[in-house]
């Protein structure tokens, strides 16, 4: 059957019920373990303590579009050290899990990529990231439906990244649960290259080359990675290469170029989910199925874009992008695809995207008061070769499947930010998305060419916050607006009822999000707590799961209420300390599951670390840095039923290492030890699984050494 949905939205604003509650929290052992299982804990009390400088740190604003127009919203900076320093440097997780609110699960499993959500948006994803938006150097990482792959990112040569959350998110557009921010590296001064290559368990090993610098008005710089592991559980060998580059110049005083690349190369088998009872007898196994099909993934990804930033005058400016790239991605399923009206048992996917922004913004004064307007125009455009095949045994069969798929992105937007007096400020701004989806079917496959159609979605939606300065230590704000976040191809992908084409029937989720919040500074202590309030619309969650394929619903409304607190110390004795705590609850609030928890979002999350760097001019210690971690999570979900959960667990990592200097040679030298207790645990889970292979183990006590060599010029 052929058709097109149409589905509009605009509601008018209202105003969700909301408290703050703030304040110094102390963590000790005995709330860790009542985390671990499952204990109610009503009040968490958290420490005064957190990571030092250079770490997380929580800003007051974001510069958005083309000027620094204030949100006042929950953003979180990390530095390099924070993403770098002792780290493996391969996934998400080993970072940012010292991040309130936000959940990345290292799934052992490089051909799904990491399972990353914010505030519980994207917690079901079984590939890729789904309901965050992520860029690097400005330029998407997600495609237009709202898919994306934070794999992308070739973290060795990253400087800094920044975490959104909150109403403002909204601004970004389709995606609104969280923005992910990524930055390259500043360009060195003098000139400089560096080799990092470390070793570790079951032949892992990485190499990172990276060079960079700066001429005149030139700057660059470009790093390459070579990844390989032969994986902790049986059929799960990895081999990743990324290549990411970015290059800056000024045509003259008002003008500057920016050209980033990035490429990736990976290929990774696929272990798949294991049963309770296969879990318990061995975690490292695999179902047979997934051997007897070869289970696996590559992906080939290309993406380049080009920004130019122009100074009108004092008061304008003028920032214009253009970028474009192809994604490759051949997927061997764990079953033949040959029965019925099944779409095969490979998928083969290529798509073809780009898109270009245009912001204009104004600074100027209204009422003897200084504000700033941003307005700007986006447009983005995906086009997809799906093709499937049956799966003979580990290598490709018939053709089963062959679509041509398109979305369309096309918004309008305005933001403003008003310093209402010294202390207050006001900022806003509202969101126009229309989203377009599209679909045809070749007439040479089993299935009849009248399975296309299409989908139209369409959004408005404001947002609006209030900042108030208490003193030159401490503010609070309140946020409010609505969100917009369509279906992804890979949602609309299979249809539950297991006829050909596309899920059409599949709605967009509306969200509405209010947050109340403080900042403080007390000393050498840096607070930090929101609380928060989201109700969703058309809740999209996953129907089933059958060996790898994938199918959604809209299961009614949810409601999402928690509590984010973080704090920074920097101790005596050159110690210092990061403690993030964050607290949800997620709920269906109408439809089948009323009551029951949202699956794969944990309720409570616990992060504490512990670093000591002796002083700069200490000769023996120079350079030296020690760092003790611990990560505590809550039971998980495995579906919407909440049939089944993954016990919680608590895991305790270190890392240290030491720098020395040689002229213009610098050698550094690191060991990481994780899950140092030796704790056995799973890292993630399948939603939905039909087979009720749910549980994705997680490694025991593993270590890697590593060093860096560097030389200016």
């Amino acid at each position: 059957m052929t058709g097109r949905v149409r589905v509009l939205h605009g509601r008018p604003l209202h105003y969700a019920q909301s408290f703050i509650a703030a304040g110094l929290f102390q963590a000790c052992l005995v709330h860790a373990q009542q985390v671990v299982h499952g204990e109610n804990a009503q009040r968490p009390v958290a420490a005064a303590s957190a990571v030092q400088s250079l770490a997380p740190v929580t800003v007051q604003g974001v510069a958005y579009g083309a000027g620094a127009v204030a949100l006042p919203s929950t953003i979180t900076v990390l530095g390099r050290r924070a993403l770098t320093q002792g780290q493996a440097q391969v996934n998400l997780s080993e970072s940012l899990g010292q991040v309130p609110g936000l959940i990345v699960n290292n799934r052992q499993d490089y051909a799904q990529d990491m399972q990353l959500s914010i505030r519980g948006f994207g917690a079901d994803a079984p590939f890729g990231v789904q309901g965050v938006y992520m860029t690097l150097d400005g330029i998407p990482l997600t495609m237009p439906d709202g898919q994306g792959q934070s794999q992308i990112m070739n973290l060795p040569t990253l400087g800094g990244m920044k975490i959104i959350k909150g109403p403002f998110a909204a601004l970004y557009g389709n995606a609104a649960g969280g923005v992910i921010q990524a930055y390259t590296r500043d360009a060195p001064d003098p000139p400089s290259v560096s080799l990092r290559s470390w070793v570790g368990a079951w032949g892992s090993r990485q190499s990172t080359l990276v060079g960079g610098g700066t001429s005149g008005g030139v700057s660059g710089v470009a790093g390459l990675t070579d990844f390989r592991t032969d994986g902790w559980r049986q059929h799960s060998a990895a081999t990743r290469r990324q290549f990411n580059g970015t290059l800056s110049w000024r045509a003259h005083g008002d003008d500057r170029f920016s050209l980033v690349f990035n490429a990736l190369n990976q290929d990774a088998q696929d272990p798949g989910g294991l049963t309770r009872a296969q879990l318990q007898a061995d975690p490292r196994q695999v179902d047979a199925a997934v051997l007897q099909y070869d289970a696996r993934k590559s992906v080939r990804n290309r993406q380049a874009g080009l920004v130019w930033e122009h100074r009108v005058d004092a008061q304008d400016t003028l920032r214009l992008s253009a970028y474009g790239g192809t994604r490759h991605i051949v997927q061997y399923l764990p079953f033949s695809g040959s029965f019925g009206l099944s779409a095969g048992g490979v998928v083969d996917l290529q798509d073809h995207f780009g898109g270009t922004t245009a912001v204009f913004t104004h600074a100027g004064e209204l009422q003897a008061r200084p504000y700033t307007v941003a307005a700007g125009l986006d447009y983005a455009r995906e086009n997809e070769y799906r093709k499937g095949y049956v799966n003979a045994l580990g290598t490709q069969g018939a053709l089963r499947n062959d679509q041509y798929n398109t979305v369309d992105n096309l918004a309008q937007y305005v933001q403003a930010h008003w310093a209402l007096s010294t202390r207050l400020s006001l900022s806003g701004g509202v969101r126009h998305d229309a989203v377009r989806f599209d679909s045809t079917n070749a007439a040479d496959t089993p299935f009849s060419p009248g399975t296309g159609g299409g989908a139209d979605y369409s959004s408005t939606d404001p947002v609006v916050g209030l900042l108030y300065k208490l003193n030159r230590h401490s503010s609070v704000y309140a946020d409010y607006g609505h969100g917009f976040v369509t279906p992804t191809f890979y949602q609309l992908a299979y249809r539950p009822d297991g006829q050909p084409g596309l899920n059409f029937a599949l709605q967009p989720m509306h969200l509405h999000n209010a947050e109340v919040g403080l900042r403080s500074t007390l000393g050498a202590v840096r607070l930090d707590a929101s609380v928060y309030d989201i109700t969703t619309d058309n809740q999209i969650i996953v129907n089933s799961s059958v060996k790898g394929r994938t199918t959604y619903v809209n299961a009614g409304s949810t409601r999402r209420d928690g509590v984010e607190l973080s704090a920074d110390a920097a101790l005596g004795a050159h110690l210092s300390a990061r403690l993030a705590y964050s607290l949800i609850r997620v709920r269906f609030t109408g439809g089948p599951y009323n009551g029951n928890t949202l699956p794969g979002v944990p309720r409570q999350q616990l992060y504490a670390g512990l670093s000591w760097r002796p002083p700069l001019h200490s000769a023996a210690l120079q350079g030296f840095y020690t760092t003790l971690s611990a990560l505590v999570r809550s039971q998980v979900f495995v579906d919407a039923r909440n049939s089944d959960a993954a016990q919680g667990y608590g895991v305790l990592d270190w890392a240290a290492g030491v720098r020395q200097h040689h002229g213009a040679w610098q050698l550094s030298e690191f060991v990481r030890v994780d899950n140092v207790l030796d704790r056995n645990y799973v890292a993630a889970v399948v939603i939905a699984d039909s087979n009720g292979r749910y549980f994705e183990a997680a490694p025991g006590r593993n270590a890697m050494v590593g060093v860096q060599l560097s030389r200016g010029f």
